[in-house]
């Protein structure tokens, strides 16, 4: 791993391979370490670059509150740190809203855009019921929301024969500073509100990818983040839930790669 200091603190960094630059960005709770399996297959055709968000991981904890522009400034930092004129980026969960954010504000330090399992325009009951979790956290610490979390996350037959990796994630959860993961759940439940209306104005060549199955990060969602951005393209996986990157890194690493070679050599 590697650091990067800029006027926030430090990034904790890691990269792997040559080519275009990747860039991928992790979801609330969880650091670099969800995208291994792309870092190991991707790395193959691309410079692949992970790092930990603010607040988690190896990457500085300021206090809260958070705000978007604050995540959006973290990568931007990282991008110019690391000297890349224009990258392909992938947000996950959280982490799409942090896409989605440098995507409206440094279209120009972009090549494509993927937005996985990304929330977006969340109804009433929907954002009552993160809120509720928001405030179970806040009462009864970050322990209490995992194993739910957990559930939502994974389908039943990946539980029962995945453990070891489904355990990894479980402990990454276990061992998250608790100010600082409130401090990143409270923004998590409520940015996409300060997106919603702004969507349709990034230009950038978009691919949104959710599971059928995710409760959280809808197929619903998912259409109607396609429907805001012109000519993006729409990939639902069936049967899948939330944590498509570690339980089908096959689908999700064949769609990156097939999107960006689409892109860069069709446009």
């Amino acid at each position: 791993m590697s650091k990067i200091t800029y006027d926030q603190g430090t990034i904790h960094y890691q990269e792997k391979g040559t080519g275009e630059p990747l860039v991928f960005i992790h979801g609330v709770g969880l650091d670099h370490a969800m995208w291994e399996q792309q870092v190991n297959r991707l790395s193959e055709q691309y410079r692949v670059i992970v790092y930990d968000m603010i607040g988690h991981g190896g990457s500085s904890h300021p206090p809260g509150p958070y705000s978007l522009s604050q995540y959006v400034e973290q990568l931007a930092s990282l991008v110019d740190g690391l000297r890349l004129e224009k990258i392909h980026l992938v947000g996950f969960s959280m982490g799409g809203m942090v896409a989605q954010g440098f995507a409206l504000t440094h279209p120009e330090k972009m090549k494509t855009l993927t937005i996985m399992n990304a929330v977006a325009n969340r109804t009433e009951m929907q954002r009552q019921a993160i809120l509720a979790r928001v405030e179970e956290v806040r009462t009864n610490g970050p322990q209490s929301t995992i194993e739910p979390a957990i559930q939502r996350w994974f389908t039943s037959d990946y539980l029962e024969g995945q453990g070891e990796v489904v355990n990894g994630i479980r402990t990454r959860l276990q061992t998250n500073n608790p100010a600082s993961y409130i401090a990143a759940y409270t923004l998590f439940a409520t940015a996409d509100q300060e997106l919603w209306d702004k969507l349709d104005r990034i230009t950038v060549p978009t691919l949104v990818i959710t599971g059928e199955e995710d409760v959280g990060s809808t197929p619903e969602m998912a259409q109607q983040i396609h429907e805001k951005i012109t000519d993006s393209e729409l990939l639902i996986v069936p049967a899948m839930r939330h944590m498509l990157p570690v339980e089908r890194p096959d689908i999700v690493n064949e769609a990156i790669h097939s999107f960006i070679e689409r892109t860069v050599f069709v446009r």
